[in-house]
């Protein structure tokens, strides 16, 4: 199962507007990259942490999971493909949406890399989180969602 990592701002859109988002990451992501499952993780980023000219920001970051040696066209048209519904859906700016389709090791590193700065205690925090976020995710149908402060 491939991951994608999700940041957007608390508030910024609604739960109808993630499913959609979510969706069509998922189409796209079947459609131009691989047929294997994509897990989507979505953090919220409450107001006041984030900002973009000294101001709150508004930006969007979609990171996702490829194989190694992924054909840069398929990654090329599954970015603009997704870019495309995501504007037209959030009424962004393009400058406030970052999209990533990254190779597997490169992915696993920065995965590995965010577990790595947090202590035993803060990890084990962050992984009962994850579990009420994938549990509540389960029981609504709706994307998998949390708020990364620990």
């Amino acid at each position: 199962m491939r991951k994608a990592l999700i940041i957007v701002q608390e508030q910024q859109l609604s739960q109808t507007d993630i499913r959609r988002l979510d969706s069509y990451i998922k189409q796209h992501y079947q459609r131009y990259i691989g047929t294997e499952k994509l897990l989507t993780i979505w953090n919220r980023i409450p107001a006041g942490q984030a900002f973009t000219k000294y101001e709150d920001s508004r930006s969007s970051l979609v990171t996702m999971e490829c194989e190694k040696g992924l054909e840069q066209a398929k990654r090329v048209a599954m970015m603009k493909a997704l870019e495309k519904d995501w504007l037209a859906l959030t009424a962004q700016h393009p400058d406030e949406l970052m999209l990533a389709v990254v190779e597997e090791d490169l992915f696993a590193e920065l995965f590995e890399s965010s577990r790595e700065r947090l202590d035993l205690i803060g990890r084990l925090h962050l992984v009962f989180k994850m579990l009420c976020s994938f549990l509540r995710a389960a029981l609504s149908g709706a994307p998998i969602q949390f708020n990364p402060n620990l």
